[in-house]
């Protein structure tokens, strides 16, 4: 027997047929949602009573608007406090959750955390915080006539200008994007242990392009921008010690300073004369008579069909050759620069994707699959290219940009 739907005759959850209008929410929402909606439903108003010129609404609008963005920034404040929380740069102690957002403002602020962006961010806050915690403390006063005190809500204040509001709303909403964004990535970069207690690996990379090339660094150029950086991050000398340090022992970070890092098993020849056996499948197009590039539209048929002809014997060929020529370790490797420049993966993880490679490959008996899978790759040069610099192989970089 079938059991009836409960929400038959509900106003708001019955079920509509309707794919263009159906909005997804529950367990098919994300957390991300409750943070860009209440901040987009107060912009959608505000710019709805301007630009229709709704006076009458006015008074009315303006106090869902303000709620919305007062709640927006809480849930921004609360999505970033659980994400330091999660990665142990907060203590999780002591924090209640209510609707204080000074609180969780001033928690964030004093924690002084090891990122530029987040400092940053978390500071240009400041004055929205301020301004609703100062005429709605707890959530109350914006939502009710009457304050849990029974008094009247707002009563110091008897004006406000939306044009103003309309303004700061899409500063607030720039501010809670980057917290929401950089809180994710913060978490992201600490994983990868690329990082001192005062530098996220973003700060690290940005000192790296400040700072001279390794070559110069006995410079008096290298110790005026010594003195630069640690303005800049706020730190001390031996702070910035600790971050040269890992720049030196990073493959990406050394790299920007002109420092060479080995691949793990593929030679630089190996790699290129791989990229030279592609280049038979993977032409560089010629170009036409007026200069421009072709597209890959001006062949003629006879041409087009011998190519087709010829590509699967072409494939055959290239991929016996490599596999005969290659070790498993080194496709492993060739296989894992390319996903790392592809799938933009943090270069620190870049040991742990060949051996997850040559695991994969010790439950294949034959590898010309995995060969073929790469040589069908039209990005693969590019994406190699990438993979070399982002791993601190500077030489094979520019030997491939050549090809």
């Amino acid at each position: 027997m079938t059991e009836p739907d409960p929400y038959a005759d509900d106003p708001f959850f019955r079920r509509v047929f309707d794919g263009r209008w159906n909005a997804c929410i529950g367990r098919q929402g994300e957390e991300e949602h409750y943070l860009d909606g209440y901040i987009e439903a107060a912009i959608e108003l505000v710019d709805a009573i301007i630009e229709k010129k709704l006076f009458a609404k006015r008074d009315t609008l303006v106090l869902p608007i303000l709620y919305n963005a007062r709640h927006a920034m809480e849930l921004a404040l609360k999505f970033a406090t659980d994400r330091l929380v999660e990665c142990s740069i907060l203590n999780s102690s002591g924090i209640r959750r209510d609707h204080d957002i000074g609180t969780y403002w001033n928690r964030l602020h004093e924690a002084d955390i090891g990122d530029e962006k987040l400092r940053t961010v978390i500071a240009g806050l400041k004055p929205f915080v301020e301004s609703v915690s100062r005429i709605d403390a707890d959530g109350q006063e914006l939502r009710y006539h009457r304050n849990r005190n029974n008094e009247p809500s707002l009563s110091k204040y008897s004006v406000v200008n939306l044009t103003l509001i309309q303004k700061s709303l899409r500063d607030l909403e720039g501010l809670l994007r980057d917290l929401k964004h950089r809180s994710v990535d913060f978490v992201k970069e600490l994983a990868t242990g690329a990082c001192t207690k005062r530098c996220s690996r973003s700060d690290l990379l940005e000192i790296a392009r400040m700072i001279p090339p390794y070559k110069d660094w006995s410079t008096q150029a290298f110790k005026d921008q010594k003195e630069k950086v640690k303005a800049r991050f706020q730190l001390s000398s031996r702070k910035l010690s600790d971050a040269i340090k890992v720049i030196q022992n990073n493959r990406e970070m050394s790299a920007i300073v002109g420092i060479e890092s080995n691949l793990l098993h593929i030679t630089d020849d190996e790699l290129i004369w791989v990229v030279e056996q592609w280049r038979r499948i993977h032409p560089c197009r010629p170009e036409l008579d007026n200069g421009d590039e072709d597209l890959g539209m001006v062949w003629s048929f006879d041409k087009f069909t011998e190519y087709e002809n010829n590509i699967s014997k072409i494939y055959n060929d290239i991929t016996n050759e490599i596999n005969e020529r290659l070790s498993s370790d080194a496709i492993a490797d060739l296989e894992a620069i390319f996903y790392i420049a592809r799938d933009n993966i943090f270069s620190e993880y870049y040991l742990q994707n060949v051996k997850m490679k040559q695991a994969d490959y010790a439950n294949i008996g034959d590898l010309n699959e995995k060969i073929r899978h790469l040589l069908e790759k039209t990005n693969l040069l590019m994406c190699l290219q990438k993979g070399a610099r982002m791993l601190g192989r500077l030489a094979l970089a520019q030997r491939l940009m050549a090809i």
